[in-house]
């Protein structure tokens, strides 16, 4: 039951660690959107496009890794 226990507040560990450093990437990322969505706006479309696109990706692939954390939770 103790290596058991052991095992379980490790994977919980490992997953609020992914939590926490997605949730810093995705406020970094919702500026980067913001900027992207501003420049868009200004007038200057190919560097807020970029922007927008490199912030959707970002928020993919935060997404997909919160998707894994989780699921290795359960396992």
């Amino acid at each position: 039951m103790k290596a058991e226990k052991k095992k379980n507040l490790a994977k919980m560990q490992a997953y609020k660690k992914v939590v926490s450093q997605n949730k810093r990437i995705n406020k970094i990322n919702l500026v980067v959107l913001v900027a992207g969505l501003l420049l868009t706006v200004l007038g200057m479309e190919k560097a807020g496009s970029y922007l927008l696109w490199t912030g959707m990706f970002v928020l993919l692939i935060t997404a997909i890794s919160g998707i894994l954390a989780s699921g290795s939770l359960r396992r």
